[in-house]
């Protein structure tokens, strides 16, 4: 089973590093520097207003935690023939699971060491007592609490374990909230050795002495839904195979496609504007992108970070939202229509500038509630059409010059 095992994770490492060098590409690594960094400079400053010790800031520290602590799921690996093909072969699948449970700790663990490192500064200050040379202490704590969680996802792939897996979760949370609060209330050296100690407690109730048989019907869709959440998060860089988008009716919207006048000159126009609205695939990236740049602007209250961020999010939409312009390009039929470049071009800018303007608009109103005084709002709300029009008709046609080449 260790050969096997192996095999498999490097199938899927390979099958993921094609994916990852359109993820992590110049634009994420800009975006990232920027998002990260005036975040941390908004962070550091709201700091600095904070009196120590912070009782509040302890509450918001645990919600936190315990919200960064569901990050990473049970990744089996395992593959739809698995469910005929391994099944005399379920007895030895123990060892593969435990192999899969070491394999799905790696992705958690680097992230809850990023976002605990992050969180210390507030614990300094919530605190008053604790000082930075604890932070491995805090690191080890969350760590053994996401393993026991790991334990307790995997327990529900195994057949009459539904409720067994409902009280042991619910038993998780409520120790893991006293383990992180008695972290922050009395010393992290105490909650470390607790934490080790339900690793053990959880790691012998849930695998040791735990008897049930596989049900493979559950271990394969957990996997399924595991690799479609990632490939959906992927498909927002690239296009995935794995994911297809649905085609929706939606008949509230027909009032709007019936402003496009039936003439030649409109094709891509009538073509790119239906497969927006009735596909899954981009109105949902349009709206999950704008709703988040919304919420975030709502709560940001500085000037020059509001534009920053507002014009991130409009530049990240319209660069999502650029793969549209090839999205008929092998289309037998598109292709035999006379349709000329120029009237692709222009259809996809007037597409870009009713949909950033939308979004542009939503965002004016986060910033004019956010900002404290009106003029700042009012400039922000200028940076953000601006940044659409020069996205539309400055940045857009550039690109489409060097897909050509």
């Amino acid at each position: 089973m260790d050969v096997f095992f192996q095999q498999r994770v490097r199938q899927h490492q390979k099958k993921i590093q094609r994916y990852l060098r359109y993820v992590f590409n110049d634009h994420f690594a800009l975006t990232m520097t920027l998002l990260v960094g005036g975040m941390g400079l908004y962070y550091s400053n709201v700091l600095k207003t904070l009196p120590t010790p912070f009782s509040i800031g302890k509450f918001i520290l645990i919600a936190f935690w315990l919200i960064t602590l569901h990050v990473g799921r049970f990744a089996s690996l395992t593959q739809l023939p698995d469910q005929v093909f391994l099944l005399p072969k379920e007895k030895q699948m123990r060892k593969y699971l435990a192999k899969a449970l070491n394999y799905s700790l790696y992705f958690p663990l680097g992230v809850l060491f990023l976002t605990t490192a992050m969180s210390m500064p507030l614990v300094v200050v919530a605190t008053g007592n604790v000082d930075f040379s604890q932070t491995l202490l805090f690191i080890g704590t969350i760590w053994g609490l996401k393993y026991s969680h790991l334990l307790i996802q995997r327990v529900a792939f195994f057949q009459e374990m539904a409720k067994q897996k409902t009280i042991a979760y619910s038993f998780w949370l409520l120790i893991s909230t006293v383990i992180l609060a008695l972290s922050l209330w009395m010393t992290p050296i105490l909650s470390m050795v607790l934490s080790v100690l339900q690793v053990l407690f959880f790691y012998q109730w849930l695998w040791l002495k735990m008897t049930a048989s596989i049900d493979w019907e559950k271990l394969l869709n957990g996997e399924q839904t595991r690799l479609r959440r990632m490939y959906q998060f992927i498909n927002l860089f690239t296009d995935v195979p794995e994911v297809q988008g649905q085609v929706k009716r939606r008949a509230a919207f027909d009032g709007l496609f019936s402003k496009i006048k039936y003439q030649q000159s409109n094709t891509a126009l009538f073509l790119f504007s239906r497969h927006f609205v009735r596909g899954t695939e981009y109105s949902g990236l349009y709206l999950r992108l704008t709703l988040l740049g919304s919420l975030l602007l709502y709560f940001v209250n500085d000037f020059y970070f509001s534009i920053g961020i507002g014009s991130l999010f409009l530049y990240l939409i319209g660069f999502q939202l650029l793969p549209l312009a090839q999205r008929f390009r092998y289309v037998t039929t598109f292709q035999l229509y006379p349709i000329q470049q120029e009237q692709t071009k222009t259809a996809l800018q007037q597409l870009l500038t009713v949909l950033l303007f939308v979004a542009a608009a939503l965002f004016s109103v986060s910033a004019l509630l956010s900002l404290d005084e009106l003029i700042y709002g009012v400039l922000a709300s200028a940076c953000y059409f601006i940044v659409a029009i020069l996205f539309t008709f400055a940045y857009v046609p550039l690109r489409l010059k060097m897909k050509k080449r």
